[in-house]
């Protein structure tokens, strides 16, 4: 897709090289099959009704917010994100023109709304990225009515796994990928910060995104650029690494490819 690691990346889209890489990323993903139902799965969670005040943190393309838009006639989504260049396409969505939302951009870990201003909040695969995740998830529960429901869906890298025959090589790669992101854990750590943020009836939804084609898990998961910044780092050799690449291809052309990780769906909602 681009020399873009997104990893590390999406934790400042505005100061990147190519930005098209994490918008490009972003359409992918909403284009595929596990991602669509899980989407849709949060929305049901989220109880959404009209005339709700909905607030989308970690926006990105917005694509979520006029979902929910059309889930809440009368009401109002708001996606708010750290990005001006996403938000500037959110905005320029023709989408934007007839449905009520509005976007902005914002810190999540200092959001600019008044407390008690939306009756639901959602943020979607955004905490893995932001330094202080408890601080973000204390400001949702902020800007959260009494009452109201926050959902949060976020990975668990150290569950990340690859189909492959050399375990050396694939545990290297599969803990490279991992540990660069900010918090990759996150997804087995949203229950923890949901009950120190004071938010109760917690219900929590595993899940596991397997995909089955290498050119695109090459795409989400920047698999040729992991084994490459390895072959730079020293960790494998080159002849290791052409040796792993082509048996993952040659895996897809078979039919036994598989790159999975398991995530978590935590809602709770605010008691006071």
């Amino acid at each position: 897709m681009s020399d873009e690691y997104l990893a590390t990346g999406f934790a400042d889209v505005d100061g990147a090289e190519n930005t098209d890489a994490y918008s490009g990323c972003l359409s992918l993903l909403a284009s595929l099959p596990y991602f669509k139902e899980y989407k849709r799965r949060t929305y049901e969670l989220l109880e959404l009704a009209p005339g709700e005040c909905v607030l989308d943190a970690g926006c990105g393309l917005g694509d979520d917010v006029f979902r929910m838009a059309e889930l809440v006639p009368s009401g109002l989504v708001v996606g708010v994100d750290s990005s001006t260049r996403l938000i500037e396409q959110a905005k320029s969505d023709e989408r934007s023109a007839t449905l009520a939302v509005e976007f902005q951009v914002g810190d999540l870990r200092q959001l600019p709304f008044d407390d008690g201003t939306f009756t639901r909040c959602r943020i979607d695969r955004v905490l893995q990225h932001v330094p202080e995740p408890h601080v973000a998830i204390s400001e949702l529960v902020r800007v959260l009515k009494p009452r109201g429901i926050l959902l949060a869906y976020d990975n668990d890298w150290g569950t990340f796994s690859i189909t492959s025959q050399d375990k050396r090589v694939t545990r290297l790669l599969e803990n490279a990928w991992c540990d660069s992101f900010a918090n990759s854990w996150i997804g087995r750590e949203l229950r923890r910060y949901f009950t120190e943020a004071g938010l109760a009836d917690l219900r929590i939804y595993p899940s596991v995104s397997l995909l089955s084609d290498f050119d695109t898990a090459d795409k989400v998961y920047n698999l040729t650029q992991t084994v490459n910044r390895a072959i730079a780092a020293r960790p494998i050799s080159e002849s290791e690494a052409s040796d792993w690449l082509d048996e993952l291809r040659g895996r897809a052309r078979s039919g036994s490819f598989a790159a999975a990780v398991t995530a978590y769906t935590v809602v709770g909602r605010k008691t006071l």
